[in-house]
């Protein structure tokens, strides 16, 4: 196998042309792909601190989770010492089979030297992940990563891919058969750009998405003994099309609420899954990297369940969906109950990415805690601490005060006690914080209610803490109550699903932002002063 060296270019230097790198790689799908040579790495990990990350391959790849702890596969990867010229392979030739690989491989947790892919083997089989870049030579690769792996019993496993350089693009697929003989049979091929290196203040780009569903107030649910892939998503496909480093989805890519009532066994939601993930998702997944947090959907409507239930079985239930949603995706952590989903990325100097879990921690709202108190404290220290110009926080349910009066069309949609504005002494005691500190370039993201806005948090800001923006999103369902929301407040909000694509961009102090709308067409267009 051949590795390739890290680079000392600068992007100029290293960038290749946007349509050309998995062409040249995989002579696969159209690309929009740029490479970045800037040299360093920075620890993007899950606590937020400056630790450099490690450029040499440890005997055992490990990672470590949003708790502090490490996870390990137990498995070396074969990586050469030093670097051997290009490999003659084209991934593209080798023919894709979705009877083996019915689901979608995705790629998680992008540091500048590593990321995580999570697969699914039908037939159960060890295969082959690799991941490499284009050669110099037409026809021959840089194999950066090669292993093999054994799924569990049920097809699923998790790899890190470690020892890479920054802000660089690399493909990846897995391959069944002998790697000797050149396989016999691949996965969908995919790519993924690592975080950016310590220092770097390129710009970066992101694509953002909630609530997938078939654009009516009701959402379009998985039926328990469905098992054929879901049908392509408008606005995934639009997503597909656009250029952005990181797909960042905010919770209900699934809508399970059936699985649930059907028995919520951790097989059914699994299967489910794999209808979810075999279909709309295969658009836009292998694009590039995930970060992702989830909503109350990924389990069932939290308005048909209690949150707070002591029943048993419900409690059977919510532990089998959440523990299906460990499995499958690339997150860095196996037990919900041990490991949590809030975590923070850095790419560079230029944004932390700081990922929040709203649903598993709450308690009723008269007891003002709806997120855990490590957890609220995480969130405050990294908006304090980051060494990076601007924060996103990635949050499933608004922080904005939308101003809405409860019932109406899709009530839950709409009561404030389902979001941060029902948990008044948190949000309040977040807002003090941020104007204590002087807190600046905070931008939140965040999906749940069905509609898309651009706006700030509160009408009528006075604080920093008050003036915070905030970017919603829909990619499927519609509410018909965004025409509701103060235009004060909110300059731009609809009911329409569209592909928010966010440019954080450090040089000229702004952050923009395109609606995407279905027919491709760009609804709103707009340049955030977060400062």
């Amino acid at each position: 196998m051949s590795k390739r060296k890290p680079t000392d270019a600068s992007p100029e230097d290293s960038a290749l042309p946007r349509r050309e790198f998995l062409g040249a790689a995989a002579g696969a799908m159209l690309t929009t792909l740029a490479g970045c040579g800037d040299d360093g790495a920075s620890q993007a990990g899950t606590t937020g601190d400056d630790t450099e990350g490690d450029t040499e391959l440890p005997p055992e790849t490990s990672s470590t989770s949003g708790d502090g702890s490490e996870s390990s596969t137990g498995m070396s990867p074969d990586v050469p010492d030093d670097p051997v010229p290009g490999l003659p392979w084209d991934p593209a030739a080798i023919q894709e089979s979705t009877e083996v690989f019915p689901r979608t491989p995705m790629a998680g947790e992008m540091k500048p030297t590593s990321f995580l892919i999570a697969g699914h083997v039908a037939t159960g089989d060890d295969v082959t992940v690799r991941v490499w870049q284009p050669g110099e030579i037409e026809g021959e690769v840089y194999l950066a990563f090669e292993q093999a792996v054994t799924p569990d019993e049920n097809g699923f496993f998790k790899q890190p891919v470690e020892a890479l350089t920054g802000g660089e693009w690399y493909a990846y697929g897995l391959f069944a058969g002998d790697p000797d003989a050149g396989f016999s049979t691949r996965s969908l091929l995919g790519r993924v750009r690592t975080a950016l290196p310590e220092g770097s203040l390129e710009p970066v780009r992101i694509a953002i998405a909630a609530c997938i569903g078939r654009s009516g107030i009701l959402p379009e649910y998985v039926e328990p003994d469905e098992t054929q892939p879901a049908a392509p998503w408008e606005s995934m496909l639009r997503a597909a099309e656009q250029e952005y480093d990181v797909f960042i989805h905010l919770g209900d890519q699934g809508y399970l609420d059936r699985i649930y009532d059907a028995g919520g066994s951790y097989a059914q939601y699994l299967t489910a899954w794999g209808v979810l993930h075999g279909g709309g998702y295969r658009d836009v997944y292998p694009r590039s990297g995930l970060h992702f947090t989830w909503d109350d959907h990924e389990v069932t409507n939290n308005g048909s369940v209690d949150p707070w239930t002591t029943d048993r079985t419900e409690l059977e239930r919510i532990a089998n969906a959440r523990q299906a949603y460990y499995t499958v995706m690339p997150t860095d952590a196996d037990d919900p109950a041990a490991q949590p989903l809030w975590r923070s990325f850095r790419w560079g100097d230029t944004v932390e990415f700081i990922v929040l879990d709203c649903r598993s921690e709450r308690q009723e709202p008269e007891s003002g805690v709806y997120l855990g108190e490590a957890q609220f404290q995480f969130l405050l220290d990294r908006l304090r601490d980051s060494p990076c110009h601007f924060k996103c926080i990635v949050n499933s349910v608004p922080f904005s005060r939308l101003n809405l009066p409860s019932g109406g069309v899709g009530d839950i949609l709409v009561n404030p006690e389902d979001r941060w504005e029902g948990y008044v002494t948190q949000r309040a005691e977040l807002q003090a914080f941020v104007d204590e500190n002087d807190l600046r370039n905070i931008l939140w993201v965040t999906g749940d209610v069905h509609m898309c806005f651009v706006g700030q948090v509160d009408g009528s800001p006075t604080t920093p803490g008050e003036s915070m923006w905030e970017v919603c999103v829909t990619s499927g369902n519609t509410n018909p109550l965004a025409s509701d929301v103060p235009p004060g407040q909110f300059p731009w909000a609809s009911q329409y699903p569209h592909v928010p694509v966010i440019e954080f961009n450090p040089e000229t102090d702004s952050v923009h932002v395109d609606f995407v709308a279905l027919d491709g067409t760009i609804s709103e267009s707009r340049d955030l002063q977060l400062g």
